[in-house]
């Protein structure tokens, strides 16, 4: 069985360690896990430490635990995926692939052509689920971070607040794309992509206000959630730490 890379909320010290409930129940009965099973914690701030399952105490495991050590996976460049909500699995995907992608906060929009209303986005249920897909991604590509995941906001209210370094936002209309950006002189970038239908003219004319840079994808036109993935990628690859 591979070894089990599991999030937990706190670290312990080398020895005994009852595992938190919430925690012990994902390790036990979804994942399956039996005694001797060897297995990786981390708490989400760059630290991980290499655990044993010795018992299972009634609804919790007994861990083994090891000193924990610092294995940093959060890339140089540090990118703010700014994206309206989709609908449905659609969302959820965008959701894991930006995590594996290494984005380092998420902040769910509301614009013109938006098909999720701001009140169903804000809704805690849904947010607490959204929240489980960056753990389970962090997990399952055996990050040490999790994703900032950010109230939903209106464009309007989300424009001035953007103050990373470099400001993008895409539109099929740019003449400029990604290649224009080489060199990066930019540690930190704010990732704007629009739902299906795109931003509206008006929504790309206060992004531009706002400092953001219009630029394109390529020649074809890509899905909401293709978009970003396809701009993370680019970045990461170019400037990050992916290749």
């Amino acid at each position: 069985m591979p070894r089990i890379h599991l999030f937990t909320e706190t670290l312990a010290e080398a020895g005994e360690f009852l595992l938190p409930e919430a925690a012990s129940h994902h390790l036990l009965r979804v994942l399956r896990a039996r005694r001797g099973q060897e297995l990786t914690l981390f708490s989400g701030d760059g630290r991980e430490q290499g655990a044993k399952v010795a018992s299972a105490e009634g609804q919790r495991a007994l861990l083994e635990v090891q000193e924990a050590y610092l294995r940093d996976t959060a890339s140089p460049l540090h990118i703010t995926l700014a994206a309206p909500v989709l609908r449905g699995e659609r969302w959820d995907w965008l959701l894991q692939k930006a995590a594996e992608l290494g984005v380092q906060k998420l902040q769910p929009l509301h614009s013109r052509f938006c098909q999720v209303p701001l009140s169903e986005a804000r809704n805690e249920k849904r947010l607490r689920r959204w929240r489980e897909i960056l753990v389970a991604a962090a997990e399952q590509s055996q990050a040490t971070r999790i994703v900032q995941l950010a109230e939903p906001l209106p464009l309007a209210e989300y424009l001035p607040q953007a103050h990373s370094e470099l400001r993008l936002v895409f539109d099929a209309a740019a003449r400029e794309g990604l290649r224009s950006l080489s060199p990066l002189a930019a540690a930190s970038v704010e990732l704007l992509t629009g739902p299906e239908g795109g931003l509206a003219a008006e929504e790309l004319e206060a992004a531009q206000a706002a400092g953001f840079q219009l630029l394109r994808c390529g020649p074809r036109i890509l899905r909401a959630e293709t978009a970003p993935i396809a701009a993370l990628a680019i970045l990461q690859a170019q400037w990050g730490d992916i290749g």
